[in-house]
């Protein structure tokens, strides 16, 4: 067990709560919250899984929000978690083995060149309003093996390192589905909730250290987050989570490539 200094929980706390935010919105949180970790002295690795914790806490505070509010999808959430999960242990095998550093440049190249389509091109609705649920049967054969493909791609990205993974989630749904952005968040939690919880026995299973008390404390703060990010999700609407989906776009890009670190030396006195 890692000693952590008393003063660093509430940085946690509140590190969880903006995180808890982002993730329920658009994604990207944990780019706030994997860093604060490792500032605080955990490992990479331990880091890495010690992140997992607070996804969870704040993925199950969040469907249970949507549901209370009748937002809910069934049919494409268990075929696109199976299909992830795997892509998922695969990922942490990679994350357990490989450096992270050149991957971490090229996402963060990717998730700007997201941004430009995100902001170009928004997606009508495939599902008007009061439609049954059931957004998987519209779709073509060939819509279909291209969705479960490119999650089965995202669920190894999100074994390996997780930050930014709402973002590309919701993106993803919106191409092959024109899906509107509150139902997709939706689906975007389930799917995450079922992937974090492989990575995290993945994690566990490969012999990587968990952190549980550091843990507890950013899943403490994002549960709250969770309930804050669901009212904007769910009363701001398309607009809003469009807004802080290029905003943790942005940030998230930031993060990877090292710009953040960048600006913290040059405005560092001295």
């Amino acid at each position: 067990m890692i000693e952590l200094a008393p003063e660093i929980y509430p940085i946690l706390f509140a590190a969880g709560v903006a995180a808890g935010i982002i993730n329920t919105v658009a994604g990207g949180g944990s780019v706030i919250t994997l860093p604060i970790l490792i500032f605080a002295g955990l490992p990479p690795q331990v880091a890495n899984a010690t992140n997992r914790i607070g996804l969870i806490a704040q993925n199950i505070t969040a469907i249970r929000q949507f549901r209370r509010n009748k937002v809910r999808e069934w049919h494409l959430s268990w075929r696109l978690t199976a299909v992830a999960a795997v892509g998922a242990v695969l990922g942490v095998r990679l994350a357990v083995f490989l450096p992270d550093a050149r991957f971490n440049q090229v996402l963060g190249i990717l998730m700007l060149a997201l941004l430009v389509l995100l902001l170009k091109a928004p997606k009508p609705h495939l599902l008007a309003e009061g439609a049954p649920e059931n957004a998987w049967e519209p779709l073509t054969r060939r819509g279909k093996a291209g969705l479960l493909a490119g999650f089965f791609a995202l669920g190894v990205y999100a074994g390996f390192i997780q930050a930014g993974m709402g973002v590309m989630v919701l993106l993803v749904l919106g191409y092959f589905l024109r899906i509107d952005l509150v139902r997709g968040n939706y689906i975007k939690l389930v799917i995450i909730l079922g992937l974090t919880f492989v990575a995290l026995g993945t994690f566990l299973q490969q012999g990587v250290q968990v952190e549980w008390i550091a843990g507890f404390a950013v899943a403490l703060g994002q549960m709250l987050g969770a309930v804050i990010g669901t009212w904007v999700a769910i009363s701001k609407g398309e607009r809003w989570i469009k807004a802080i989906m290029a905003v943790a776009i942005v940030l998230s890009s930031a993060k990877l490539l090292g710009w953040l670190d960048m600006l913290e030396h040059w405005l560092r006195p001295g």
